[in-house]
């Protein structure tokens, strides 16, 4: 399976947010390494492990454009090189604050409050490295439709490849994988509200595009650029 690659935000290294992020899920995404996960009273180590499996490979950070294999057209040179001008083009966008929340059964941060801004930078990240994308394949074109996509949300995935783009895009930092049980789900988001409340309070700001690359869906994420926005 060819590598894949998504444009992120990854909260800068020594920052309150990414220490954060490596103790929750015990790995650091700068360095790969593993570390051990916090004790959560009445969750055992062995199952915390098993709830966050993916979004530990995956390390701490929020997608602005959707993982994607790059199109056999175009060459890793030229996808590096239009990252690096357009993050020289683009401005700094500040989250004023996190706040815990589900998402469908998984747990994530995500802003208190909309942000057109957010929403036109991850747009323009979608755009601008559309030409990059290999098409679709079509099982996970089946695998989207299972999802009771709106009409227009059809069109995104016809058109980008993914349904949550553009207007329908919300930007969120994943930190478990999907909780079925409603009561484990709750006692965990407990948890990570507790974790966090220092840090989610203070403002975020993405100021650099952050390019990762996995190597098979088996093999952690890592971080192959790291863009900052602004700069010549």
């Amino acid at each position: 399976m060819p590598a894949r690659y998504a444009l992120s935000y990854v909260p800068e290294k020594d920052s309150p947010l990414a220490d954060f992020g490596r103790t929750w899920l015990g790995r650091d995404i700068f360095s790969s390494e593993f570390t051990e996960q916090p004790q959560i009273s009445g969750i055992k180590p062995e199952r915390l492990a098993e709830l966050t499996h993916w979004r530990r490979s995956d390390g701490l950070h929020g997608v602005l454009k959707p993982s994607f294999q790059l199109n056999p057209k175009a060459s890793n040179n030229a996808f590096m090189e239009t990252a690096q001008l357009f993050a020289k083009y683009m401005k700094a966008v500040e989250i004023p604050q996190l706040e815990v929340n589900v998402i469908g059964k998984f747990i994530a941060l995500t802003p208190t409050t909309p942000s057109r801004e957010l929403v036109a930078l991850a747009s323009e990240c979608v755009r601008n490295f559309e030409g990059f994308r290999q098409p679709l394949m079509i099982d996970m074109d089946s695998r989207y439709r299972k999802e009771k996509l709106t009409v227009y949300q059809n069109r995104m995935l016809q058109h980008w490849g993914y349904p949550y783009v553009m207007e329908e895009f919300r930007f969120f930092i994943p930190l478990t994988d999907r909780i079925e049980d409603e009561g484990e789900r709750a006692e965990i988001a407990a948890a990570v509200t507790a974790l966090t409340k220092p840090t989610i309070r203070l403002p975020v700001q993405i100021s650099a595009l952050t390019i990762l690359m996995q190597d098979s869906r088996k093999d952690p994420m890592s971080i192959v650029e790291h863009f900052p926005f602004g700069l010549s």
